[in-house]
């Protein structure tokens, strides 16, 4: 707890000194072109938001959980109440995060909860979806069920519909907390942790939000009564097509307009699995595949897209023991489909399991031989270094690399393939994982390609 002591003192010394003494530009690490500068220097003149006795910001530095609770309360104008203490075997007696933590997670509040272990673990990075879900908590904002139009808004292919904080991210979305400007990509990674830079976007994009909706509540006041009984006759109506089965299954079903089905199944050893998809009915339709391996805290690090060719989709993976969710998603509503699920020969690299070691430096040949759709490699890298995972071939193929849930990375966008990046290292000594498959066409032609990384 030593490093939250100190923390605090630097807090504290800040508070002493004047903000002009800050400098011209409040912080001499926040640039004019720092995707943040205007809601961290917003906040700051506020007093919602400190910097370092050094004049400086530090915005890519990750917030932990009891920096980013107390920034919550300062900004929403709450106090802590000093008889709320020793709410969990972790958070110290006497230290100055005690308070906030106690009282956020109080039965009055419950604005936080720890883990299964009692622990709050007030000094471990808070993730962007934590810090989602702490925002709307603590700003009282609303966070409505996903409605047919809203679901669209929601298209990372790293977050499950059925994880725990979907609601939050497509609620951010419907509240206009995200997207932040530095956000791109196909991905959200959902437990990254959040920078000091990111935690001034959510907090200033949730001031603006509170707004919005405290005038909407104002001129809603007449007619709430009525809003509040449609609201709940949609929401009761509401039937997303779930279903439990086991492998092999074959079963077929009509998607509720746009919204997703899911299919649960669990495996108890490693098995090759072989997944298709394909819709059916007068208005054509394609239709998305997804699978998720599940976690208990409902992050997931290992999860496989599907091939689209015409309205079907198929999925060919080499799973490890574990839960799985299948999410199917169609482009249009209401449209008939069959899902089936079955044991099938693998080539040896199908999975993040079975994947083949990439050295560096090191070029590997390889072929996407007829009905193979992904080939799976992976790398460890023993220091931070800039480098390349580059992909050739006649033509041109889907590529994705997966960063271990413990490294950070710079803003929303991951590392891509043909494109510089900067790699961490695992401090749990995971790897890289790299998925090199079929982008277009069919799934019968052979495809040679070559992958290094260098």
């Amino acid at each position: 707890m030593k490093h939250l002591r100190f923390a605090t003192l630097l807090v504290f010394l800040v508070l002493l000194q004047p903000l002009s003494a800050l400098g011209a530009g409040l912080f001499s690490d926040v640039s004019d072109s720092y995707a943040f500068k205007a809601e961290i220097e917003s906040l700051a003149r506020s007093g919602i938001l400190k910097g370092n006795p050094d004049g400086k910001f530090y915005p890519d530095r990750s917030v932990n959980r009891a920096e980013f609770l107390k920034m919550l309360y300062v900004a929403t104008n709450r106090k802590p109440k000093a008889i709320y203490a020793g709410c969990f075997s972790d958070v110290e007696s006497g230290s100055w995060y005690e308070g906030y933590v106690c009282d956020a997670a109080s039965k009055e509040h419950g604005f936080v909860k720890g883990y299964s272990d009692d622990f709050f673990r007030p000094a471990s990075p808070v993730t962007r979806t934590e810090a989602l879900k702490m925002v709307f908590m603590l700003f009282n904002l609303l966070s409505p069920n996903i409605s047919q139009d809203d679901q669209s808004l929601i298209k990372f292919v790293d977050v499950s519909t059925s994880a725990w904080y979907s609601r939050y991210i497509s609620a951010a979305y419907i509240n206009g907390l995200l997207p932040l400007v530095n956000q791109s990509g196909s991905r959200f990674s959902p437990d990254l942790p959040l920078t000091r830079g990111e935690a001034a976007a959510y907090i200033f994009n949730a001031q603006k939000a509170l707004e919005k909706q405290q005038s909407a509540q104002q001129e809603a006041f007449q007619s709430s009564a009525v809003a509040s009984s449609a609201s709940s006759s949609s929401s009761s109506v509401r039937t997303d097509i779930i279903k439990t089965l086991s492998i092999p299954f074959v079963d077929s079903d009509t998607f509720i307009e746009k919204r997703p089905a899911v299919y649960l199944f669990t495996l108890t050893k490693q098995s090759d699995i072989g997944l298709q998809v394909s819709t059916a009915g007068y208005y054509h339709s394609d239709v998305t595949c997804r699978l998720y391996l599940l976690k208990d805290d409902g992050f997931t690090s290992e999860y496989y897209l599907g091939f689209q060719e015409n309205s079907m989709c198929t999925i060919k993976a080499t799973l490890r023991p574990g839960k799985y969710q299948l999410q199917l998603q169609p482009s249009v509503g209401n449209t008939l489909y069959s899902v089936s699920a079955k044991a099938v020969f693998g080539d040896g690299n199908d999975g993040f399991s079975t994947a083949v070691e990439l050295r560096p430096g090191l070029v590997r040949t390889s072929i996407l031989e007829s009905g193979d759709i992904v080939d799976w490699y992976s790398f460890k890298i023993p220091s931070e270094k800039v480098a390349t995972v580059e992909i050739t071939a006649g033509e041109t193929l889907a590529c994705v690399i997966y960063t271990p849930q413990d490294v950070d990375q710079f803003g929303f966008k991951g590392p891509e393939c043909n494109v510089p990046y900067i790699f961490k290292p695992s401090a749990n000594d995971d790897a890289y994982m790299v998925g090199v498959g079929r982008k277009s066409g069919d799934q019968i032609h052979r495809v040679p390609y070559t992958v290094q990384f260098h």
